[in-house]
């Protein structure tokens, strides 16, 4: 099925360069920075948010001792914060007919949220710093929300615009999918290795049962031998994660110096019924 799947897609890249009398992908999209630099940036965010988000909730009930619905606050304050500046963001490009100038305060703005929250996701910190570094997240992600599609819809005619938004989220997608990948690779190499060093000799038997489960973990009391074993193994997996998506998000430096501060106050406006 993998092999099917890449000369499918190989075929379809040939079809459309070679024989298709009107590519559905205008190729002249991946020669134009901006549209590029957005792809890139949308895919870096992607990475380095998916490098810890899966094992968050769980981190949660683990290490702070929430309940299912405390994580789940915990974990959407981002996404309630980010849809409410989403608003503030495209208000602020509608007056200034400039989108470029919020990546120099988003990127690292999110690298900066995505550092502290290496230091404070661990075990015997306050869950309001976590949500203080998620308020911090959600500030530069709806930034990114607002200025990849705003970007994409600058730099190309109208014609192209449902294929460049299309790009823009295939990229996006992938990046996800890598990040999950990372994140997923790094929890099996510290997680469990954590788990031998740190727990007592009597619960070395269950330690499968342990690294497998989150309900045998939460089974064990809190401030246990074992649960605060598994609090700091928790600990060690989740600031590695972070540090990667970390590392991984200084790119998106290098992507916003590649797209064009492209005024959209001056982008020509289709108006009336197109067909």
């Amino acid at each position: 099925m993998l092999v099917v799947g890449f000369v499918l897609l190989l075929g379809f890249g040939i079809f459309e360069w070679l024989v298709a009398p009107v590519p559905m992908i205008n190729f002249t999209f991946l020669s134009d920075r901006t549209v590029v630099g957005a792809c890139l940036l949308d895919a870096t965010y992607q990475v380095a948010y998916y490098c810890w988000a899966n094992y968050f909730s769980s981190f949660l009930q683990v290490v702070n001792n929430l309940s299912i619905s405390e994580a789940g606050y915990v974990g959407n304050a981002s996404d309630v914060v980010s849809n409410l500046l989403l608003f503030l963001v495209g208000y602020s490009i509608r007056r200034t007919n400039h989108f470029k100038w919020l990546l120099y305060l988003a990127v690292p703005l999110y690298i900066l949220a995505q550092g502290l929250m290496i230091y404070f996701r661990r075990p015997d910190q306050s869950v309001g710093y976590l949500v203080f570094t998620q308020v911090l997240i959600s500030v530069g992600g709806s930034i990114f929300v607002i200025v990849f599609q705003v970007a994409d819809l600058a730099a190309v005619d109208h014609q192209h615009v449902a294929a460049a938004l299309s790009l823009l989220y295939v990229v996006g997608t992938v990046g996800d999918a890598l990040g999950a990948t990372i994140s997923g690779g790094i929890w099996t190499n510290t997680f469990r290795g954590a788990l031998v060093r740190k727990l007592p000799p009597s619960a070395r038997g269950d330690l499968q049962a342990i690294y497998e489960g989150l309900d045998k973990q939460l089974s064990y009391a809190v401030g246990t031998k074992v649960r605060l074993a598994i609090q700091e193994a928790y600990g060690y997996a989740q600031t590695r994660m972070l540090a990667a998506g970390t590392e991984f998000m200084g790119l998106g430096i290098v992507w916003t110096l590649m797209m064009r501060d492209i005024n959209v106050g001056e982008v020509a406006q289709v108006r009336g019924t197109v067909f």
